[in-house]
């Protein structure tokens, strides 16, 4: 099983993808939406979402990973075999962090097992969200020894 946290309002620019991606990948994937702090200062938003996201993090005795725009970044390959197996065998579960605009105290984050970094490109939130679930789902084709491509 596979969560996916992500701070964010809405979907509504994304749905169709969003949608189709969490119908292909049925019962194994979760998408959890975090509604993001707005009042205060911005270090104080980041603060606050920041505590929201270990809060969650405390009870959970799964695997934590953070989308970062820095550290470690996969091949597809790697990425399938190194992190999606894991979830895919069903002896370790997943649980993806993505922030939003104002992003997270990555330093004050407990429990984060690896930051995962998808592109060298900074991406908005749902456009990672996005791209994560397109290579969730490539992960889990390539696994059941399934084409891809259509």
């Amino acid at each position: 099983m596979i969560r996916i946290y992500i701070i964010a309002d809405s979907f509504k620019d994304f749905n169709t993808p969003i949608f189709e991606y969490n119908k292909r990948l049925w019962k194994n994937i979760s998408i959890i939406k975090i509604k993001p702090s707005k009042k205060g200062s911005h270090q104080d938003i980041i603060n606050k979402d920041t505590e929201k996201v270990n809060s969650i993090l405390k009870k959970l005795d799964w695997d934590n990973i953070l989308l970062s725009t820095t550290w470690i970044s996969f091949n597809t390959e790697n990425f399938t075999n190194k992190v999606i197996s894991k979830s895919f065998n069903k002896w370790k579960q997943i649980n993806f962090i993505i922030w939003w605009a104002f992003w997270l105290n990555e330093n004050n984050l407990i429990n984060i097992n690896l930051k995962l970094k998808l592109s060298d490109f900074t991406l908005p939130h749902l456009i990672a969200l996005t791209v994560l679930l397109e290579q969730i789902y490539r992960s889990y084709q390539i696994l059941r020894n399934r084409n891809y491509h259509y």
